[in-house]
């Protein structure tokens, strides 16, 4: 099968994809939600960060579609890396060089994303990203981001895209 406009595909809609705010709604193992005026225990902190990851990868997603480098420039580090589907390693100036406004895709939806680890300056996540390009073709690849935090800001550090046949 091949990749749908193959080297930016993946780059441009998962490190740019339109994710939607996803929530898991686990229950407390350990009985009821403390109190509200208690401090939040850390699985709230986690959740906390998913969700904000969740919505900068949902700003980048907008840009991307739009073609809008400046922005994906603004919202990655400076020394971001990309491993495509293809396994091509791109740093960011080449990554974003091959961003071009999206006309091949018809959807996507992203599944299965997990907040993997988080310290106060990093975190990694994984999800599946599933594309429907405007041929109705589909395909699917897991991705796995690592974000930094600096001056206070979440950005995306690096990509690896893994095509699932």
């Amino acid at each position: 099968m091949k990749t749908l406009a193959a080297p930016t595909i993946l780059f441009t809609v998962l490190a740019f994809c339109n994710l939607p705010n996803e929530q898991n709604s686990t229950s407390n193992a350990n009985g009821p939600n403390p109190p509200s005026n208690t401090s939040e225990p850390a699985a709230l902190d986690r959740e906390g960060a998913k969700n904000e990851l969740l919505r900068l990868i949902n700003e980048i997603a907008d840009a991307s579609a739009d073609g809008d480098r400046t922005l994906l420039d603004d919202r990655t580090t400076e020394d971001f890396q990309l491993t495509d589907v293809e396994g091509r390693v791109l740093d960011k100036q080449k990554a974003l060089a091959e961003v071009r406004k999206e006309t091949s895709i018809k959807s996507w939806v992203i599944t299965e994303a997990e907040l993997r680890s988080l310290t106060d300056d990093s975190a990694v996540m994984t999800f599946l990203i599933t594309l429907t390009g405007t041929n109705n073709k589909v395909v699917k690849a897991r991705v796995t981001d690592t974000f930094s935090k600096i001056d206070g800001r979440w950005l995306l550090k690096s990509e690896q895209q893994t095509l699932l046949r």
